[in-house]
């Protein structure tokens, strides 16, 4: 999953996203003067959010370090949408981070930024994981717990979920969380489920007004002694709908 960005038009949303990562845009750095020539993709274990840097909630599993792409067609990928085709950015070419050693974490999202180190800014966030679609929209009741229907998802129970607002549209339901990583409470059938904080149903999600938004199937990875995080070109994804 990755961040939706609002662009006012698809020609400038395609501007603004070449600039920033496959172009020389000078105040894509940490000096004007010395524009950046690398992005550094990073993993956590929590949303880092929208408020977040680099390092919010920041995997700290033994070797870690973000992985340096290139401002380049070779890092990055733009891909101006039209009608009901979402434009992006996807990562060109697969991204490797460093063999886990002795102490391991669970990793629920990633993020883009400028610094290689450190409370740097955050440019894009998403979950790790998504269901195909790559955005898969969702409705929601007002109701105890509300009831979602999510076209082109088939939920299951315990299925872990993230929410995102879809700019320019309805807001989230009141007492969803963007974001936040939920689990399928109940899946009535069809495309149909409830949420839940806790595994089994154990904690259901009330929600106090309708709303809508997309929904991604997440796919947390643990990594323990040995295993070496990679991540295939086009994993991580930042769109415009």
């Amino acid at each position: 999953m990755a961040i939706l960005t609002y662009a006012d038009s698809y020609a400038e949303l395609q501007a603004l996203f070449t600039a920033t990562f496959s172009g020389a845009w000078n105040t894509v750095a940490q000096n004007a003067a010395s524009p950046a020539t690398n992005l550094y993709v990073s993993l956590h274990n929590a949303d880092p959010g929208p408020t977040g840097s680099q390092n919010t909630s920041e995997t700290a599993y033994t070797n870690y370090a973000r992985v340096a792409v290139a401002r380049t067609t070779g890092g990055w990928t733009v891909t101006q949408g039209s009608g009901s085709t979402f434009s992006n950015v996807v990562n060109a070419a697969t991204i490797t981070f460093a063999q886990c050693g002795a102490t391991g974490d669970t990793l629920t999202h990633w993020g883009v930024g400028l610094s290689s180190s450190g409370a740097g800014t955050l440019l894009a966030f998403g979950s790790l994981g998504p269901v195909a679609g790559p955005a898969v929209p969702f409705t929601c009741t007002s109701a105890s717990p509300g009831i979602l229907t999510a076209y082109g998802y088939t939920p299951v129970v315990n299925d872990r979920v993230s929410v995102w607002n879809l700019p320019g549209t309805e807001s989230l339901p009141t007492g969803v969380t963007e974001g936040t990583i939920y689990y399928v409470g109940t899946a009535p059938g069809g495309n149909t489920l409830t949420l839940s904080t806790t595994t089994s149903n154990g904690s259901p999600v009330n929600t106090s007004s309708t709303g809508s938004g997309i929904i991604y199937k997440c796919g947390p990875l643990v990594v323990s002694s040995g295993i070496t995080p990679s991540f295939a070109a086009g994993a991580f994804e930042i769109m415009k709908a």
